[in-house]
């Protein structure tokens, strides 16, 4: 199953460079309640030909409204909507090849290629 998958890297592919970020989750005391790390792409790498493959996934303003007129209809009264993130960690259906960030190292030749989406 994973995230991804080390592979061969093919000829004529620059994989995109990766990093860690880093967050400490306070409690309400301000005690370090936990540590998070995170693998992430390099998205500030992108070349200029590249900028029409992004995607961002957001709500359509036509499901808030259509969420919004059924409320009114049925005389709901909407205090609090959570909305879940569920491109996190989707499976990927193109090929991207991404390195390892610095300190970490794969056999020359060799890269990773996500098989699941990163933040």
């Amino acid at each position: 199953m994973g995230t991804f998958e080390i592979v061969d890297l093919p000829q004529g592919v620059i994989p995109l460079q990766s990093r860690f970020t880093y967050k400490i989750k306070r409690d309400r005391n301000g005690a370090i309640a936990r540590l998070k790390v995170r693998l992430v792409a390099r998205w500030d790498m992108q070349t200029e030909d590249e900028y029409s493959t992004t995607f961002a996934p957001m709500s359509c303003f036509t499901a808030i409204r259509t969420l919004i007129l059924i409320a009114t209809q049925e005389r709901m009264m909407l205090k609090h909507w959570d909305i879940t993130v569920a491109f996190m960690m989707a499976d990927i259906d193109t090929d991207i090849y991404m390195g390892l960030p610095p300190g970490y190292y794969l056999p020359p030749g060799k890269t990773i290629k996500l098989k699941k989406s990163l933040y």
